[in-house]
C-alpha cells in the first residue's frame, strides 16, 4: 500500500479506479493499493446460504421502497431508512429459520 502524495486529485478520495486500484483514508490519509483478487475464495455452504438470503432480502427491500403504500408504512415506525430497516426485518425473520 503507497501512500498519495502530492496529486490534489486523488487526495481525500475513496474507491475503486477501475479494476486496478484502490484509493482508501485510512486515519484521514490517502492511500492507494491493488485492486483485490476474490477468485480463489472458496465459501462454506452456510457463507452461501446466507448469500443467497441476503440477496433475497436486498430484492425484498428494494420491493418495500418501490410501493409507495409499504414505503409509507415503514416511515412511520420512525427508522432512518426504509430500504435499510426492510433488509433488518427481512434478516431478523428469515436466518433464524435457517440454524
Amino acid at each position: 500500500m503507497a501512500r498519495v502524495r502530492g496529486n490534489p486529485l486523488l487526495e481525500n478520495v475513496s474507491g475503486a479506479i477501475g479494476k486496478q486500484v484502490v484509493l482508501k483514508i485510512i486515519n484521514g490519509k490517502t492511500f492507494e493499493c491493488k485492486f483485490p483478487d476474490r477468485s480463489r475464495v472458496k465459501y462454506t455452504k452456510e457463507q452461501i446460504q446466507y448469500r443467497k438470503l441476503f440477496a433475497k432480502a436486498a430484492k425484498y427491500a428494494g420491493a418495500i421502497v418501490n410501493d409507495p403504500v409499504k414505503k409509507a408504512a415503514y416511515k412511520v415506525k420512525g427508522r432512518t431508512s426504509v430500504y435499510h430497516s426492510a433488509l433488518r426485518d427481512f434478516m431478523a425473520v428469515h436466518s433464524k429459520r435457517q440454524k
